[in-house]
């Protein structure tokens, strides 16, 4: 059984990245081509969904994006209950955004070279649970997002792009409400908390550097994750 953790958006696209985590062995698998909102709506995808699906293996994938595939007679059912969720996010978790990333990522740099990539692209992170943040960041008129937070092995990461396409939007809810604070009072009552930390795809900043760049892909927090 496959169960969906990340639904990813682009910042310039319709298009929605996703991944899945088989319960069985914790492989992740990252579906191409990708979807876009309309297929999300109209079938109501949300993390913690089944999926039963023959499973087509890249033959051309390069690191770190290994969890490349492509899906065949894909079948989206209901979604697991929120400690069946919690379970395999707790299964495939490490304690270490380095750990994850074979040390080429850290609070420091948050780029992955494009010439000595790493070996995967995505992995579950346990997180402390009192230091999810949120940071407000008007870019031109234009409002951005950013997370904070610090793992399990007590590396602070702070102004992490927040891909994951529900919770950005729950977030932006309370911030154009200017109900920030409710929503850090949120983020501190939960009691654990994960994060799919994920690597975009090949990126050159406004400076020049290329690489794979750190982002935040799901963020899930518990008890009450399945409540927004």
């Amino acid at each position: 059984m496959l169960v969906l953790t990340d639904l990813t958006r682009f910042k310039d696209s319709d298009n929605v990245c996703m991944a899945l985590l088989d319960e069985n062995d914790c492989t992740c698998y990252r579906p191409l081509p990708y979807e876009d909102m309309s297929f999300v709506e109209f079938r109501n995808i949300r993390p913690g969904m089944i999926v039963s699906a023959d499973i087509i293996k890249q033959s051309n994938t390069n690191c770190p994006h290994v969890e490349d595939c492509r899906f065949e007679n894909d079948v989206w059912l209901d979604c697991v209950d929120e400690q069946t969720f919690r379970d395999l996010l707790e299964r495939s978790a490490l304690d270490s955004v380095k750990e994850a990333f074979d040390g080429l990522v850290t609070s420091k740099n948050r780029c992955v070279p494009a010439d000595s990539p790493c070996s995967c692209s995505i992995r579950t992170i346990r997180v402390d649970a009192k230091s999810v943040s949120i940071s407000v960041i008007d870019s031109g008129g234009e409002i951005k997002l950013r997370l904070g937070f610090t793992d399990k092995s007590g590396e602070r990461f702070r102004l992490t792009p927040i891909a994951d396409l529900y919770f950005h939007r729950m977030a932006m809810g309370y911030v154009v409400q200017d109900r920030l604070d409710e929503l850090e009072a949120l983020l501190a009552g939960g009691e654990e908390v994960y994060i799919r930390a994920g690597l975009s795809r090949l990126y050159e900043s406004k400076s020049g550097k290329q690489g794979f760049w750190l982002q935040a892909n799901g963020v899930y927090i518990f008890p009450g994750y399945s409540n927004y």
